[in-house]
Parts: structure tokens; C-alpha cells; sequence
């Protein structure tokens, strides 16, 4: 990757097409490329909340927005690209950097001071961030370094109110020389950023993670991160939380594991994409549920977590790989929520929540 400034998404060459699960659109309803949620653009990082607007880049270069979702398929309309720039700031930002926000005290937050100095390329290249910055709300801008051969092996700084005080903390991953990824919590505390909390990194350098989403999963009142561990040779799904209690939390600076399971990717190697993964209350008893690729990515499951275990409550098999983002969206804020994402052969699938 050399440095370019902006929202950069996977292309993929899709056909559209709407229904419940998979079946082929009209002749005349155009390919798409790529699939984004305003919501996930604002955040980084799926949560209970779901998209509002659902926007498509067409093969020909349109971005068009799902306007709504009949049993007939996807209706479209014009919409604007959905690109974010960082704000100007003295550290460089990273050439491919996501920016998110707004959200409550956080204006925008971005990836910052490109580095060649961990040689893994899991998300396509080389050149990873060493930094972050934050723009607050009152304008002024706050960025964190990292101290030593440590990386950010990241793209974006996903917010999530962690801690339940109306404020977003930041969630990213970092890297470094025998120890691999681990999952670092920031928080702005005064004119400062103070990491809060970290999972234990995976202890083998170039092993990755990539989050999967933020919510309260198990109704315990507390919001707990799930990640997927080295989604491209075998990924673990694990799910982490940041209170202290019976249901695990922070001891000291750990995040605590409360649940886990084999056989999950959400990233594909080398890709830019991060958001294979979105949060939905499938079955309907009132908490959020985890809808995560299986292992080949050709396979969406729902997940629940139930107990301290993590339970499969339905799968949804392609003979293709998952290819875009995968977006829990009610595009009318009725609570008619629909699950999207795209495949590999083109087409854009649609599931109907039960």
C-alpha cells in the first residue's frame, strides 16, 4: 500500500441481488462491489445498533443507497460516496486509514505516523501505524504513540461505550516482534489517552486478530467485545469483557475471557476489509447475537451466548465465499432488521430475521 488518504474498500465485483437468503435478482438490477452502513462507518466496529442506511458501489462506479427491501429485491437510489478524510492534524496519517466518529466527546478518530517497522502485511502491505488521533468534540486533537518495536496492525480506531459512561473508548489492535496481536482499550482521560485495558497478546509474532463487535451479549448489563484470533489459519472466536463480576472483566489492565469457540474468519488474508461479521438480535429473546463467517467464509452463523458458552442458533450455508461487509440494517426504524452481504460470484445476499 503506498500512503493514500481515505476510506479504501474491498472490490469485489458483485451482481445484486435481494430476497430471503439467495436468489437471483432481474437482469437489470446492476453488479456492486462493496457494501457499507453509515452506522458501521461511524463506529468501526458492529453493535447492537443497526444500520439505517445501506450504500452499494456499483461495478460502474455509482454509489447507490438501498432504499428498501421488498421480496422482490433491493430498490435503489443515488446517494453521495461515503468517503471520510482524517482532519488535519501534525502527525501523518496512515495512507489507508478509516476514519469514525462522531460519537458523544470524539469528533473523529484516525490511524497516524506510517511505520514499515513489522513486516507481516496481513491487511495487504507492510506499512502499519504507530499511533492514533483523536479530534474532540471541542476541536482540539489528542494522539497516542506507541513506545518501543510495537505496532498498530490496524486500520481504524472502532469506539464503543465499554464502560457505560456515555463516552466512547477506543478499541485496537496491536502488534509486536514475538508476541503477536492482543486487543488494546483506550479512553480519553482529561487532555490525555490512557490505555485501559489489553487481552493477553497470542505470544507468536505475525498472529493476528480482527474484532467482530461490541455489545451486551450475555444481559448481564455489561458490554463485552468479541474478536476472532488468527482467522486465516484456524480462527478462534472469543469473547471478552471489560466489568469486573462472576462474569469475568478487567483484572488489573486484562481483559478477561468469558467465551469461546473454534472455527470462525472474519478477514480474508491481505484484504483491507474488516467488517465480515454484525450484530443482531436473531432470535429474538432480547439480547444481541453474533453473526460470524464460519472458518471458509462461505458460511454465515448466529451465534448466542448463553451460560458462558457460546451456542450456534442458525447457519446459513453459500458454496462461495462471503466477499463485503456483513451489515445488520432497519432501513425504515421499524425494527424490520435484514442482514446483507455479498459473495464472491456477485450475488448480495438477504436474510429476513425469523
Amino acid at each position: 500500500m503506498r500512503l493514500m488518504t481515505g476510506i479504501r474498500l474491498l472490490a469485489v465485483g458483485l451482481a445484486l441481488v435481494g430476497a430471503v437468503g439467495v436468489a437471483p435478482a432481474s437482469a437489470a438490477q446492476p453488479c456492486v462491489r462493496a457494501v457499507v452502513g453509515d452506522e458501521r462507518l461511524r463506529t468501526g466496529i458492529a453493535t447492537a445498533e443497526p444500520d439505517r442506511e445501506v450504500r452499494v458501489l456499483t461495478c460502474d462506479g455509482r454509489w447507490m443507497r438501498v432504499a428498501a427491501l421488498p421480496p422482490s429485491g433491493a430498490v435503489l437510489a443515488p446517494a453521495p460516496t461515503p468517503a471520510r478524510r482524517p482532519p488535519k492534524a501534525t502527525a501523518e496519517p496512515l495512507g489507508d486509514t478509516d476514519v469514525t466518529g462522531p460519537f458523544g466527546p470524539v469528533e473523529a478518530a484516525w490511524m497516524v505516523t506510517p511505520t514499515d517497522a513489522y513486516d507481516h502485511g496481513i491487511l495487504g502491505d507492510a506499512i502499519e501505524a504507530k499511533g492514533f488521533a483523536v479530534r474532540r468534540s471541542d476541536g482540539e486533537t489528542v494522539t497516542y504513540a506507541l513506545s518501543g518495536p510495537g505496532v498498530f496492525e490496524d486500520r481504524r480506531v472502532r469506539l464503543a461505550d465499554l464502560t457505560g459512561d456515555g463516552r466512547p473508548e477506543g478499541i485496537v489492535v496491536r502488534s509486536g516482534e514475538g508476541a503477536g496481536a492482543s486487543l488494546d482499550v483506550y479512553a480519553l482521560v482529561g487532555d490525555d489517552i490512557a490505555r485501559i485495558a489489553a487481552s493477553s497478546p497470542i505470544g507468536l509474532s505475525h498472529r493476528w486478530l480482527n474484532p467482530v463487535g461490541a455489545a451486551d451479549f450475555d444481559g448481564d448489563g455489561a458490554v463485552e467485545v468479541a474478536l476472532v484470533e488468527t482467522p486465516h489459519i484456524g480462527g478462534t472466536l472469543r469473547i471478552f469483557g471489560l466489568c469486573g463480576g462472576l462474569s469475568g472483566g478487567l483484572s488489573g489492565d486484562r481483559l478477561v475471557e468469558e467465551a469461546s469457540l473454534f472455527g470462525f474468519s472474519n478477514h480474508a488474508i491481505g484484504a483491507r476489509l474488516l467488517d465480515l461479521a454484525a450484530v443482531i438480535d436473531w432470535d429474538r429473546d432480547g439480547l444481541p447475537d453474533l453473526a460470524v463467517p464460519d472458518r471458509s467464509r462461505s458460511a454465515l452463523v448466529f451465534l448466542s451466548l448463553a451460560d458462558g458458552h457460546l451456542v450456534e442458533r442458525a447457519r446459513f450455508a453459500h458454496d462461495q465465499e462471503i466477499a463485503t461487509g456483513i451489515l445488520a440494517a432497519d432501513l425504515e426504524g421499524t425494527g424490520s432488521v435484514h442482514v446483507l452481504y455479498g459473495l464472491r460470484d456477485g450475488t448480495l445476499v438477504v436474510h429476513r430475521r425469523p
